[in-house]
């Protein structure tokens, strides 16, 4: 078995690109484990976790790459090292040439000075410094990174706001300008819809719904999951908001968040008030929601947003004969659910709908806690997407191997009575996320205690996506899974599962 690490000076990549290039590289046959990422103090824990790591790392410092190989042969170690290189120097259709590449953003901006938009990721202490130098020259950014400080976060939103500029983020994961996607975004339909967000897979959810309901998406602006923090008190929403009410393409509005603080969340009411457009907000577990009015139309849930914004009746949901057959033949040993999400928020909205019916342990929201230790002879919902299951891994939605893991584990335990799945496709995301969860299925198959569970899931994507949702819903079907159309109804569909057992 051959490990090395190579560190490369000052030669930076976006971390989600290099998460994406890690699991392509992965997959060579004889490679065991490899790692390309930047030489962060965060990044070198991931690396030493791993067992990854070897005194070559040592002198790796945050502008550096550092690629990290444990191959079965020296030979395959090479394959794995020109893989990533090869990765590496692909050209995305319409950027610059390699040898063009901008080592900065001033050289960024010489290079494209018509350019009024940045997206910037870069290790969370040096953000703030970027992202200032943009905003001075008058550039809209997108902030992908994370671990920035909230009074980093007020002071540039307020820059941003002196200028007329958005600033959207930190940890700002998904948006749509000019049709463009941004990070974890999908291809919609442009439209006259303009969405702002403090959540990805809100934002993604009720796009494709939008979307796939005849509609379409004039810009959806994520702003970071504080904006609506008591310390934020709701800026970029604001100001997303007036930007959008003074764009023509933009007839209606969409905010979405989960609950925020009282004085914020009036804050942006107001703006939304004032901007004469009529507005559907999801403010999730918000509770008692203020009546309609004002041109405001409150709902509780991401379906239920999409389905008023595009003027049309939400169908009641029915099970189908195949599904309350499968139900019917488990036994009353299984009973308890298991909810294994890579969206937050759709998790979240399904802990929601649980909320209604039964106790579901999560490792978000302010339920019951999930802990991994013991006998778990209770009803849990993860977001393996959450800071404590990605420190040493990628995120759910780029490498599936972490929730096929769950997945496995879950099926075969002989408790459980249905495991409930996203699956989100578009752009960043996996290039084959259906086909992860069918391959691990037919694992967890293999070793199920007599028949297993019912599976659920729901797609989230359009079929314009790189994957297309009707591909990826084809392979599940295939494989036994039972497909619903939004988060929402899967959850509701789960929770009856559950319940006919009383």
């Amino acid at each position: 078995m051959t490990m090395q690490a190579i560190v490369r000076k000052n030669q930076y990549h976006d971390s989600v690109r290099l998460m994406t290039i890690s699991r392509q590289a992965g997959s060579l046959e004889g490679v065991n484990k490899i790692l390309a990422l930047m030489g962060t103090e965060g990044n070198k824990k991931v690396l030493k976790d791993l067992g990854l790591y070897n005194e070559m790392v040592d002198s790796a410092t945050p502008n550096d790459l550092v690629v990290c190989v444990d191959a079965d042969t020296g030979d395959g170690f090479n394959s794995a090292l020109k893989k990533v290189d090869d990765l590496l120097k692909s050209r995305t259709h319409g950027g610059p040439s390699e040898d063009r590449a901008a080592r900065s953003l001033e050289e960024a901006v010489e290079q494209m000075p018509d350019a009024n938009f940045a997206l910037i990721s870069v290790p969370g202490e040096f953000a703030a410094l970027e992202v200032m130098g943009a905003l001075e020259k008058d550039i809209n950014v997108m902030l992908f990174s994370d671990n920035v400080s909230i009074e980093d976060e007020v002071f540039l939103k307020d820059l941003a706001m002196r200028k007329g500029l958005l600033m959207m983020g930190p940890d700002c994961g998904t948006a749509v300008i000019n049709g463009i996607p941004f990070a974890f975004a999908n291809m919609v339909r442009r439209g006259d819809v303009g969405i702002v967000g403090a959540s990805g897979t809100g934002i993604q959810e009720v796009s494709c719904l939008i979307h796939r309901l005849g509609g379409g998406i004039s810009h959806a602006i994520g702003v970071g999951g504080r904006d609506l923090s008591l310390e934020v008190g709701g800026r970029m929403m604001v100001t997303a908001i007036r930007k959008l009410a003074g764009d023509p393409s933009t007839k209606s509005l969409v905010l979405i968040s989960k609950s925020g603080a009282p004085d914020s969340t009036r804050r942006v009411l107001t703006e939304a008030k004032k901007s004469g457009l009529p507005t559907v907000i999801c403010l999730l577990g918000k509770g008692n929601l203020p009546g309609d009015g004002g041109g405001l139309t409150f709902v509780n849930t991401l379906e239920d947003a999409a389905y008023r914004t595009a003027g049309k009746d939400k169908p009641e949901y029915g099970a189908d004969e195949d599904l309350t057959g499968e139900i019917g033949r488990l036994s009353e040993e299984r009973k308890y659910l298991r909810g294994l999400y890579s969206g937050g928020t759709l998790c979240y909205e399904a802990l929601l709908i649980f909320k209604e019916a039964m106790k579901v342990h999560s490792n978000i929201g302010t339920g019951r806690k999930y802990t991994a230790n013991g006998p778990r002879n209770f009803h849990y919902c993860l977001d393996l997407g959450d800071d404590e299951f990605t420190r040493s891994r990628p995120h759910p939605m780029i490498d599936s191997t972490l929730r096929r893991e769950f997945f496995i584990q879950a099926y075969s335990d002989p408790k459980t009575r249905v495991v409930l799945l996203d699956v989100v496709l578009g752009y960043g995301a996996s290039a084959d996320p259906a086909g992860d969860m069918v391959a691990a299925l037919g694992k967890a198959r293999a070793h199920a205690f007599g028949e297993g569970p019912v599976v659920m899931a729901h797609v989230c994507g359009t079929d314009e996506d790189p994957q297309s949702m009707k591909d990826q819903e084809s392979k599940l079907r295939e494989a036994g899974v039972f497909l619903f159309s939004t988060n929402a109804e899967a959850a509701r569909a789960a929770m009856a599962a559950i319940i006919s057992l009383s």
